[in-house]
């Protein structure tokens, strides 16, 4: 079977999107040579508290950004089925839509260590790749080591996962459909939605935080102020 050029695959609440989410991205993208990364903001995460802002107006921001870093193009399959959603959902549907094309699936390091937790996990790795960026200075590495937040099992189950499945070559996420775990050394940029929604509220700067469209998107909208109730 020929295999077609794969596709990156980078979901979140995106509330904002932000420089964190988007330059990690795109060096990860560089170094595994994939050339459309889809940004795929959740309707209301099951794993995480609803969002502050619209769905409407996360996806906006996020269309936004893809008219200045055209790796990335939208895709709003979640925020159109209007109900809590799964990443294991959305990567069915597009596999049976893109049957001969690798999926790249990017996360955060953080996001890794807690996959054990996500819905059907053990389902993904038949439809997709795992892309780790580094984020907040942790490192995959860590963990064979024991974090406060982590059983020894659940350490031990990470590290056999690794084993099994890292790879050390880009080309193998080309080459299959799906089942390896690359680790990318990105930059990292400690900086959160939750800490820009609080400056935002604040009144504080954030323009190193932000992409400019997105920034006037926020004001223009009046998004995040404080008369918005968050937590």
């Amino acid at each position: 079977m020929q295999l077609a050029s794969p596709l990156g695959i980078f979901g979140g609440t995106f509330d904002p999107i932000h420089n964190g989410h988007i330059y990690p991205v795109i060096e990860a993208a560089e170094k595994t040579n994939i050339k459309k990364v889809a940004l795929m903001p959740c309707y209301i995460p099951s794993h995480k508290n609803p969002a502050v802002a619209s769905s409407e107006d996360r996806l906006k921001m996020v269309e936004l950004t893809c008219v200045d870093y055209p790796l990335f193009y939208p895709d709003s399959r979640d925020i159109n089925r209007g109900k809590p959603t799964f990443s294991v959902d959305s990567l069915k549907e597009i596999r049976e839509a893109m049957p001969t094309t690798p999926l790249c699936f990017f996360i955060g390091t953080d996001s890794f260590h807690n996959l054990f937790t996500w819905h059907d996990w053990s389902t993904l790795f038949s439809l997709c790749h795992f892309v780790v960026c580094e984020r907040k200075g942790e490192s995959v590495k860590e963990i064979q080591g024991i974090s406060e937040s982590s059983s020894k099992q659940h350490a031990s189950q990470l590290k056999t996962l690794l084993n099994k499945r890292q790879t050390f070559t880009p080309i193998a996420l080309h080459n299959s459909l799906a089942g390896h775990i690359y680790v990318a050394n990105t930059q990292t940029l400690n900086v959160s939605s939750t800490q820009i929604r609080q400056q935002l509220y604040k009144n504080q700067s954030v323009e190193c935080f932000l992409p400019p469209k997105i920034l006037d998107y926020i004001q223009q909208h009046k998004l995040y102020q404080q008369s918005v109730d968050f937590c």
